[in-house]
């Protein structure tokens, strides 16, 4: 794969696919409402299952998982891309759910996103990266399990992408190098606040469901 041109396609078609804020879509088709005037004012899928249901949460986690999924799949197979474009298009990906130009550039945190691209880039990190769920339902903090499977996920594929290994049949390049590290450099930074509040012990828990009414809907 060495046309620029093609490349810089599949790199624009990230970012465009990535920043659909399928958060803000879901809320107005469930309630006719704008998520982000609820909860955290989040447009991701944590805030969406806390305040409009797990049904409508659901959705949204699964819709923003298939972004990351399609434009690395993109990537990967239809295009054949070399390793770099891969890691490239994943990674501006997870940037244009956190920074979406349809809403402003205020998106969500990047963890689905993330994860659906991990799952082309590393099947055995993405994976890992599921143990992020088990703690996140032990604790009922959604931010706590995203940081610890974020962590560890990329973490192992910085280790696999170093030293260039094979896991069941599987090759990391070091050019996913360039999905690891930022991401998982974004991915705590969106959490950074988050963090504080888990030290303060005021972060909220998963449960907590202002339960908006359905209003009028927004333009």
């Amino acid at each position: 794969m060495s046309d620029p041109a093609i490349a810089i396609i599949v790199l624009v078609v990230a970012y465009l696919v990535g920043a659909i804020p399928f958060g803000v879509i879901i809320g107005r088709v469930f309630r006719g409402v704008d998520i982000r005037s609820y909860g955290s004012g989040g447009s991701g899928a944590t805030n969406v299952n806390r305040t409009l249901g797990p049904y409508a949460g659901a959705v949204v986690l699964a819709s923003d998982v298939g972004k990351g999924l399609i434009v690395t799949a993109i990537a990967r197979y239809a295009v054949e891309g070399d390793a770099w474009l891969i890691a490239a298009a994943g990674t501006i990906a997870v940037l244009g759910h956190m920074f979406p130009v349809y809403i402003r550039f205020k998106g969500g945190k990047g963890v689905a996103t993330g994860l659906g691209a991990l799952a082309v880039i590393s099947p055995i990190s993405a994976a890992i990266a599921l143990s992020g769920v088990a703690i996140a339902a032990i604790t009922r903090y959604v931010s706590l399990g995203s940081v610890i499977g974020a962590g560890l996920s990329q973490g192992l594929l910085i280790i696999f992408s170093i030293f260039d290994l094979t896991i069941f049949g599987w090759e990391h390049d070091a050019w996913y190098l360039l999905f690891a590290v930022p991401v998982l450099i974004s991915i705590i930074w969106s959490h950074r606040k988050n963090v504080d509040r888990l030290a303060k012990g005021d972060e909220s828990r998963l449960e907590n469901k202002p339960n908006p009414r359905r209003t009028e809907r927004t333009p």
